[in-house]
This record gives C-alpha cells, sequence and structure tokens, in this order.
C-alpha cells in the first residue's frame, strides 16, 4: 500500500506523461478532422421541387448558393437532376412547366432552356458514354390536343447537343410515342406507357425505361423503338431507381408503392438486356425508390421512402435468390433519392417536405425538407439539414458533380 506521500509522488511522475498522451491525442484527432474536411472539396446540388431553388451546398450541408425559379428560366417543379460526370452540363427536368434548364457546372450558370420537350417532364438523362444525346422521360398520360392530336404525354423525347463557334446547343429531334408502340400494345401487360427514369447499356444503344403502372421498356436509340418489354407481371409499378454495377455487366433497377418494394438485377447481353433475379424486399422496406452503388464496398443502396430505411446489398450475392443485405433502420424521415461522393465516404439523400408537391403516384408526407448526411462505411447518420420554407418546401433531384 502507498501513503499519502508516495502517491503524491507518484502523481508528480504521471501526471506530466498523461498531459502529453492527452495533448497528443487531441492532436492528432485534429489532424485527422483537418484532413478529412480538406479531403471534402466537391458541392452537392439539391432541388426543392415545391419552389423552384437549386442549393449548392458544401459536403456539411452548409449552402454555398441558392439559384432560383427566375435563374432557372422560369422552372416550375425542378423535378429530377441529371448528368454524366465528367460532362460539365446537369439536366433538370422541371415537369410542370415542361421544360428541361441545362446548367454549366463549371460555372453554375445556366446556359439553355429547353421548351416544349413533353408533358409532364419527370427525367432528362443524358446517356453516359454519349452525353449530346439526351432522353426525357414525359410521365404524363397522353390525351388529345385542341386539334384532335395526341398530346406529347406518354413519349420520349430525344435531344442532341452540337457544338460549334458561339458554344453549345440544344435541339429537340425525335418523339418516340410510346403508346402507339407495338411492342406495347397489350393493355394487360402494359396498364400505361407512361415513361418513369432510364438507364442505359454501356454502349449507349439501348435504354431501359420504367413504365408507371408497371413494366419495363427497352428502347433501341438507332430506331427509337422499343425492341423488347416486360410487362407489370414482371416489373412493379412505380420504378424510378436505376444504378450500374462497377463490376459486372448488369445494372440494378427498384420499384415498389406504399406497402411494398422490389429489386430487380438485369444483365447486358449480346442479344439485349435479361432480367436475371427479382427480390421482394417488401418485409424489410416500403417504396423503394433511390438507388446507388457504394463502388469502394461493392454494395448497392436501396432507399425506401415509405420505411424510412435503406437496403444495403453485397454485389457478390445479388444475383443470388434470397441473398442476404444488410439494413440501416433510419435514413432520415420520408427519403427520397439517394446520391454518393466520388470517395464513397459519404452518402447524401433527399428528404420530402410536410407538404410535398403533387408528383405521381402518391403524395409522401415528410416532417422537415432537407438532405440526410450519412457515413457510408460505419452505416451512420451523421446530420440532417433541413432547407428552404418547412412549411412548403420539397426536395427531391439530388445530384454531385465530379
Amino acid at each position: 500500500m502507498f501513503n499519502k506521500f508516495q502517491s503524491l509522488c507518484l502523481f508528480k511522475k504521471v501526471f506530466p506523461v498523461l498531459i502529453i498522451g492527452l495533448t497528443m491525442a487531441l492532436l492528432i484527432n485534429g489532424c485527422e478532422e483537418a484532413e478529412e474536411s480538406e479531403d471534402l472539396d466537391y458541392v452537392v446540388w439539391a432541388a426543392d421541387q415545391n419552389l423552384d431553388d437549386l442549393y449548392i451546398l458544401d459536403p456539411n450541408g452548409n449552402v454555398i448558393e441558392i439559384i432560383n425559379r427566375a435563374e432557372l428560366g422560369g422552372a416550375e417543379r425542378a423535378h429530377m437532376l441529371w448528368g454524366t460526370p465528367p460532362d460539365p452540363f446537369v439536366y433538370s427536368a422541371n415537369s410542370v412547366s415542361g421544360s428541361v434548364t441545362v446548367l454549366d457546372t463549371r460555372n453554375n450558370n445556366v446556359v439553355a432552356v429547353i421548351e416544349d420537350v413533353g408533358k409532364l417532364p419527370h427525367a432528362a438523362q443524358p446517356v453516359p458514354s454519349r452525353p449530346d444525346h439526351i432522353y426525357v422521360a414525359n410521365i404524363g398520360p397522353q390525351g388529345m390536343d385542341e386539334d384532335g392530336n395526341p398530346d406529347k404525354g406518354e413519349t420520349i423525347a430525344e435531344i442532341i447537343r452540337s457544338e460549334g463557334d458561339d458554344g453549345h446547343t440544344w435541339e429537340l429531334t425525335r418523339f418516340l410515342d410510346l403508346k402507339a408502340d407495338p411492342m406495347l400494345a397489350d393493355d394487360e401487360l402494359f396498364p400505361s406507357r407512361r415513361p418513369v427514369c432510364a438507364g442505359f447499356t454501356p454502349d449507349g444503344n439501348y435504354m431501359l425505361m420504367t413504365l408507371f403502372n408497371g413494366g419495363l421498356a427497352v428502347v433501341d436509340l438507332q430506331e427509337l423503338e422499343v425492341s423488347k418489354a416486360w410487362g407489370k407481371d414482371e416489373i412493379a409499378e412505380h420504378g424510378c431507381g436505376f444504378a450500374e454495377s462497377p463490376n459486372e455487366n448488369e445494372v440494378y433497377v427498384t420499384a415498389g408503392d406504399l406497402q411494398s418494394s422490389w429489386l430487380y438485377v438485369f444483365e447486358y447481353t449480346e442479344d439485349g438486356p435479361e432480367l436475371i433475379v427479382t427480390h421482394n424486399l417488401s418485409d424489410t422496406g416500403q417504396d423503394a425508390h433511390g438507388a446507388w452503388v457504394d463502388t469502394q464496398r461493392n454494395e448497392l443502396w436501396v432507399v425506401h421512402r415509405v420505411s424510412d430505411n435503406a437496403t444495403i446489398h453485397p454485389l457478390n450475392t445479388i444475383r443470388e435468390e434470397g441473398h442476404d443485405f444488410e439494413i440501416m433502420d433510419f435514413v432520415g424521415q420520408t427519403p427520397d433519392l439517394i446520391t454518393m461522393s466520388s470517395d464513397n465516404r459519404r452518402a447524401f439523400v433527399t428528404l420530402r417536405g410536410p407538404n410535398p408537391a403533387p408528383t405521381i403516384p402518391h403524395d409522401i408526407v415528410g416532417d422537415r425538407a432537407g438532405i440526410s448526411i450519412i457515413d457510408v462505411a460505419n452505416r451512420d447518420l451523421l446530420d440532417v439539414v433541413y432547407l428552404g420554407d418547412q412549411e412548403d418546401s420539397d426536395m427531391h433531384g439530388i445530384f454531385i458533380p465530379r
């Protein structure tokens, strides 16, 4: 046993060592945080589809710039943001105004507004291998115009970008009327032909397009016609999420409603895309929507809007029936779309507001509009950043220019 004098002497010897150790630990931790902060040198774009504000944020969710409706060329319901880095242009599909706004990520300027692209344009997506070809999914149900001709609902619009001495121009070139395409003529298999979202084959020759009431069409982009299709019995309604595998010649597609979630694995073959396996995720999530592949860990993240969670699927077993996957129980209140930083350290998820835009198929009522920031490796919700007017804002499109 030490007496008081011995204890005091020991404390005097040990105390400086403790102080040095604690100081070193704080310095190391501070250096790690500084290094991490220095590494986060990208920006995140997020669209408020109710107020038509485009937010540019730093990786911690701090607002750097807001581009408003007028600056977006009078955009109404700026719904989806899409681009194919390193190509510098991003496309905002504006559902109500029937337009597409083109932004240059090098200076955040609007460089073009393409009018009359169709009825309720849902997404405007450039082909990754041919970014000068952009395709717009016009999700509005087809009707007749004042002259008795079909309007531009249930169509896909083609936009071609050209470069000249005065810069780039964008031109509407062709329309595909999905309602009139003979491959989709069966009303039982295809209750509607309203296009939602797309994925593309690596060669850029074919586009996979989900259909609103169920089904998926493969579009030959040379002929601009449907070459193959799956009906509603094979592909559920409201499909939207597309994510490409970094390792295999395959793509992942999500679909779901208020009670269900589905995940489909397609393989690209010489004969076109083939459906390999279907995963019913309804026991663990509802309303599968946003999808993204973590290329560092070879995992697919699927965000479920109704159940507020995400399922995380290892790609090495994703073709197996009943394959095992992880669940992140909470990724934010009413999550919608997801994107990740290029280093796959952080994921960003848009959160719907309490007065969501009357989008199709259902109005997902959230708590507060904003984004979630997630530590991907640790499945940890780092922060929830609220954006805009918390009565009226409704976040949807999200994109990271790389």
